[in-house]
This record gives structure tokens, sequence and C-alpha cells, in this order.
């Protein structure tokens, strides 16, 4: 063999082995930035969602506050005071701290707004330790009508209220105020509910931990006119007489709606409020998180019952 043309194969060899391993090499380099970026994206990600859990417990906090003042200083709750006031999108730059390794510009958000839960019908009065309410029955048919929904929807949920109560009951497992229900949405299990109609009365009914009454001084048009069983005619001029001056006791109600030639006869109307959802959403980035709690007020405190994403 030619000794010249043997070392010019040798020299090749040697070229294409080191255009290998300069390749291999570019790999793995490129492969561990793309793993560093990867790991660098997920801490500051955790990061982020650390900062919206803080500010959202903060917010949460600030709520209970103005709940619990609201309640040293007025026997009722009506859509006048500070609480109704909804926070509207407040930026919060300045109080997130900026990432340190791209020096991305933080944009921050946070907005929310307290709502009275029992503006709304309480469906946990549609059966009580394995019985059902005909009279609940038949103001949650009001409902549904009012909303252009089966009535018969009404005495379906009902029935599974009280027959989970009865299995509950069996097992001993049964404590007071609990219902195996616990959100609006759990209603999906039934036959005859739909995502449609859980949107559609979303707005007017939720599962409170005990049975609570209306507060006629928060409550919406279809829902005083299901419980009240009156027209919605009657139900504007009560609403148009409450935004004029709000009821400051049942008794006051009773008048001033009997004035408007409308008679009342629910028992389960009050104008104090126990329990209020608190709906809060921070933003950070492109990084987004909603969250929705139900607190009950008592005398000693604002008492957290559940807290979830929405």
């Amino acid at each position: 063999m030619n000794p010249n043309s043997a070392g010019l194969k040798q020299k090749g060899v040697a070229v294409v082995t080191i255009l290998l391993l300069t390749v291999l090499s570019v790999t793995i380099v490129s492969s561990l930035f793309w793993d560093q970026q990867v790991q660098i994206r997920s801490i500051e990600n955790q990061r982020l969602q650390l900062q919206q859990q803080w500010i959202l417990r903060g917010a949460l906090d600030w709520a209970k506050l103005i709940l619990m003042e609201d309640k040293k200083f007025s026997a009722i709750d009506d859509l006048t005071e500070p609480w109704n006031t909804p926070l509207m999108e407040t930026r919060l730059d300045k109080y997130v701290e900026d990432t340190k390794v791209q020096n991305i510009a933080i944009k921050a958000f946070l907005s929310g707004e307290i709502v009275d839960a029992q503006s709304k019908f309480n469906l946990r009065r549609l059966a009580n330790l394995g019985e059902v309410d005909p009279n609940a029955i038949i103001i949650f048919s009001r409902l549904l009508k009012k909303l252009r929904l089966p009535a018969t929807l009404a005495p379906t949920t009902a029935r599974a209220l009280a027959d989970y109560q009865r299995q509950q009951t069996k097992k001993n497992k049964i404590m007071s105020g609990k219902i195996g229900f616990n959100s609006v949405e759990d209603l999906l299990s039934l036959p005859g509910f739909s995502p449609q109609i859980i949107k559609a009365i979303g707005d007017y009914t939720i599962f409170l931990p005990r049975n609570t009454k209306i507060n006629v001084n928060t409550a919406s048009l279809p829902v005083l006119e299901a419980e009240l069983g009156i027209t919605a005619v009657d139900a504007r001029n009560i609403l148009a007489t409450r935004d004029n001056a709000v009821f400051l006791n049942i008794g006051d109600f009773k008048s001033r709606t009997s004035q408007l030639g409308i008679r009342v006869q629910s028992r389960n109307i009050a104008v104090r409020t126990d329990f209020f959802l608190i709906l809060g959403q921070v933003s950070i980035n492109r990084s987004s998180v909603r969250k929705k709690c139900l607190i009950e007020r008592l005398p000693e405190g604002a008492k957290l019952i559940w807290l979830k994403d929405i």
C-alpha cells in the first residue's frame, strides 16, 4: 500500500472523528443549557405561584377584617355597605420582586369582591336529616321556573339529598349541619342537570353548611320572587323601596311591603347575614390564579368553610 494514501486515510478518519466529537459536544452542551432553562422556568413559575398564594392569603385576611368591622358597627347587612364595594384590578408591581435571572418586567394585578351568600337560595333547605322539605321544594321550583328551567329538578334534588342523608345515618357518619353536596356543581351527578343548567342557577343558589334565611336587603329579583311567592312586579316594587331605604328589621320589611299591597308570608327571611363568598384573582405576567372561598362570620371571628380554585 502506498504510504502516502494510508496517511491521507488516517488523517481523514481523524478529521471525521473530530467533527463527530464536536457535534456530540455541542449537542450535550445544548441539552445541558436547555435543561437549565427548563429548571429556571420551573423555579420562576413556582416562585410566581407562591407569590400569588401569599397575595391572595393577604387579600382574604383583609376581606375578613372588613366583614368583622362591619359587624361591629352595623346590625344589618345591605348592598350599601363597604364590603359590597368590589376591588377593581389594582396593580401590585412594587410589591412583587422581579426575577434576577432574565430581568423580565413584572406586571402584577389583584382584584376581588365579597358576595352575600345568603342573598342566594340555600339548597341545604331541600332536605334535612333524610326528610325532604315540601315548602323548600316549592320555592326552588318557583326559582327554576323564573329561570326558565324544568321545575322537576327541585324534587329530584331534594330526594337525592334526603337519600344521601339516610345512607349516612345508617353508617352513623352524619353530623349536624353536614350534607353530601358542598357546591352547586355537585348537582351534575343527578339526572337532568347539565353544565348549562348549573351555570344558569349558579348566581341564585348555593350550598351552605346549615339552614339559613334569605337576606331581603341583598337578595336578587328572582330569589325574592321565589322565596316570597310574589309576582315579578311586586318583587321589583320591593327592590325599588329597598333602594330608597334598606330594611332595618323584619317588622320594617313587612310593614313597608304591606304599604305596597304585598302580603309576605315567608318566615325564612332576615336582614342580617352570617355567610359570605369571597372571590379573588391575582395575575402576575401570564400566570393567573383565581380563588373562591366561603366564610362564616361568627362573634369570635371569621371562619373559613372552604377554599377552591375557579
